[in-house]
């Protein structure tokens, strides 16, 4: 039997076995806040994908991703999550009509011929406009499909959706590539913003990146701000967005509804 840990039991599980259809029934997701560095403003979420099942216990955001697309059913998990994720958005835009919903794609997903259009119809069918998803994706996929995936990004970028580089410094992505994306930010990885304090490499790579991106009006997101100290340290170098746990966790809707009304009138930092 497997033994309970402060009071939740972790079950053994074989995560080969669990059936597609339970895949997709048993997905939710959760939402993390971002706000602007100096004003300390709520600017929108970044939804991430969960899965648990009363045998099976959880998945990861990654374990539910790779074995979607070991699966080819990837487009149907992004399609499942949006279409919780796009209601409740809606709803939160009754309340202030310019925040923007941060969802990370596939690499798989992104390439399919048809995921632009399952995309639009999302939007449409929610009443959400293309301009407040912000499409995120990992440097280290950009870096090794440049020229095929710069080629792909326009068609999302004239659809009116507007575009992310993710977990900016675990790659090699160079100033000429980032401009000729034409992103609408940038985020800067957590494993860079957490050696900020004492990695010479760290402080180098984030000072370049926020010249590049200042240059050429691409917004700078600090991701994993988990302690006031880097929080002041990424606003004494000029980063635009952050969110962390030092912000927020990811949160339910109900849980966030809440954060959002205890937020209204943040204090700068």
């Amino acid at each position: 039997m497997a033994e309970p840990t402060n009071g939740v039991i972790h079950l053994p599980r074989n995560k080969k076995s669990i059936a597609n259809e339970l895949l997709l029934e048993h997905c939710s997701v959760a939402y993390q806040p971002m706000q602007l560095v100096n004003s300390r403003r709520f600017i929108g979420v970044e939804i991430f994908a969960r899965w648990s099942h009363p045998h099976y216990g959880e998945l990861s955001a990654p374990e539910l991703i790779e074995l979607a697309e070991e699966r080819g059913i990837i487009d149907e998990v992004t399609v499942r999550i949006l279409q919780q994720a796009l209601p409740e958005f809606k709803l939160l835009c009754e309340h202030d009509a310019d925040l923007n919903l941060s969802v990370n794609v596939s690499p798989a997903s992104f390439q399919h011929p048809n995921f632009l259009t399952v995309l639009i119809e999302q939007c449409e069918q929610h009443g959400i406009h293309p301009n407040q998803l912000i499409l995120e994706f990992p440097e280290s996929v950009v870096f090794n499909q440049i020229n095929h995936f710069i080629g792909l990004l326009e068609k999302f970028r004239k659809a009116g959706f507007k575009v992310a580089l993710d977990d900016f410094g675990t790659a090699d992505a160079t100033a000429t590539i980032i401009a000729q994306m034409h992103l609408h930010q940038i985020k800067v990885d957590i494993s860079v913003i957490a050696n900020i304090h004492t990695s010479k490499e760290a402080e180098f790579l984030t000072k370049a990146v926020m010249l590049l991106a200042h240059q050429t009006g691409v917004l700078v997101t600090a991701e994993g701000i988990e302690d006031i100290a880097t929080l002041n340290t990424v606003a004494e170098l000029g980063f635009d967005i952050i969110q962390g746990f030092q912000i927020s966790r990811p949160l339910s809707i109900a849980e966030l509804s809440t954060w959002v009304a205890e937020n209204k009138n943040p204090q700068t930092a």
